[in-house]
């Protein structure tokens, strides 16, 4: 569990790293940002050599020293409140995520507050991905900056220079030149810690129709089979906490925050109210295996989900630690959804699994509905008027035979 809010609130860090998450691989549970981690470290390695810290002043942070469990956006936004310099890593990703924008949102809305914060001081951006030539972002220029005299980073980004030995020079250099401008800001220029917003206060409010829905399965606390303790359960099925004390949130609001990471809006609901949305939605289906354990909810359950589409990915939740783990009725549920047509059913039986397995879950959701959901029909644009001062526009034929072979719109091969 993270640390009270009062006693993280008095220590400073010297610096914030923010970046857009990447997309897991099709199947897997790697970290795909190991790139990141590892620059993380490398720049604490170097601040912490040039830095002078007072008494209880931290050098980094990133999200991955997040606990397990915890809540993401109360956690970030205490980190944020408490960063000298925020430290962007920007990638073509970086300006489509609202969640990476939204830390920088909430960093300069506590700057715009702070007593003679100078952003061009305590905004420190990096180049992590080269942009295409035709993406214009006023925010590069900082960044660009960084590098001046760096050939490598300027063509290829920090993460190249991270990732390949050919560039070790260039990049210690860059950490060293970064290093010395987070330092100089936090022991120069100091912030006092303060309230940063939080990411909700920030975001764009979220849309009536969710990219990604995130459904519960699981009992009411008004509605327990007979002898399962309450502790865990809440009024509606979004509420449920297999993991009690281990978690601060539901398991379907860290679900939902895993998807907003991932550049996707999400909401919420109980799996008997969610009705239409899941037939025009990719949702996560989590599972409680209690649910089967009242008399005749075996045959209930098997007919909820026997019509289950194709983008709607189960797992079934349980707590090895929970002296009640349920344990053989996940089984048993497992092979009851097996049995039911549902392909595929994933399972965790602790917090850490859980974490592990949601990007995934998001993921695969995702996958599936491009693979096999509706595909949506627009209606043909009207053809312009024409223009008497510029003659006859062209048809919709020639403009299409002029540019069928369209350049990439990602020439480096890499989309976040």
């Amino acid at each position: 569990m993270s640390p009270p809010a009062g006693a993280a609130s008095r220590r400073g860090t010297y610096f914030f790293l923010s970046y857009a998450h990447s997309v897991p691989p099709h199947g897997g549970r790697t970290d795909t940002d190991t790139w990141v981690g590892r620059f993380f470290a490398d720049l604490s390695a170097e601040v912490s050599r040039l830095a002078r810290p007072t008494a209880g002043m931290g050098i980094g942070f990133y999200d991955q020293e997040i606990p397990l469990g915890a809540d993401w956006k109360a956690a970030l936004a205490e980190a944020l409140g408490r960063a000298q310099v925020f430290v962007p890593l920007y990638s073509p990703g970086y300006f489509r995520r609202p969640w990476a924008l939204g830390e920088q949102a909430s960093f300069r809305g506590r700057l715009a507050v702070a007593p003679g914060a100078d952003p061009a001081i305590h905004l420190a951006p990096v180049l992590w991905i080269p942009f295409p030539t035709w993406e214009l972002h006023p925010d590069l220029a900082p960044a660009r900056a960084l590098g001046e005299g760096l050939p490598g980073y300027a063509e290829n980004g920090a993460r190249a220079l991270c990732m390949l030995d050919v560039y070790h020079d260039e990049y210690f250099a860059l950490l060293a030149r970064l290093a010395g401008r987070i330092v100089d800001a936090a022991e120069r220029h100091p912030l006092v810690p303060s309230r940063a917003p939080g990411l909700d206060e920030v975001a764009r409010p979220a849309p009536v129709d969710p990219d990604l829905a995130v459904a519960v399965l699981a009992p009411t606390r008004d509605r327990l089979p007979a002898g399962r303790g309450a502790g865990r359960y809440a009024a509606t099925s979004r509420g449920w906490r297999p993991f009690g004390d281990q978690q601060e949130l539901p398991v379907a609001e860290y679900a939902v925050s895993t998807a907003e990471r991932l550049g996707l809006s999400a909401r919420p609901v109980d799996f008997d109210a969610a009705g239409e949305l899941l037939d025009r939605r990719p949702a996560v289906l989590l599972i409680d295996p209690w649910v089967a354990a009242a008399p005749g909810a075996v045959g209930a359950l098997v007919a909820a989900v026997r019509g289950l589409r194709p983008w709607v990915v189960p797992a079934v939740i349980t707590d090895a630690d929970d002296p009640q783990s349920g344990a053989r009725l996940a089984e048993d549920v497992t092979t009851m959804l097996q049995n039911a047509g549902v392909p595929q059913v994933k399972r965790a039986g602790s917090v850490r699994e859980f974490v592990a397995l949601i990007p995934a879950l998001v993921t695969e959701a995702r996958r599936q509905y491009l693979k096999h959901g509706p595909v949506a029909e627009f209606p043909e644009p009207p053809e312009p008027p024409p223009s008497l001062r510029d003659g006859p526009r062209p048809t919709r034929a020639e403009q299409t035979e002029a540019h069928d072979d369209p350049a990439s719109p990602f020439p480096h091969g890499e989309h976040r």
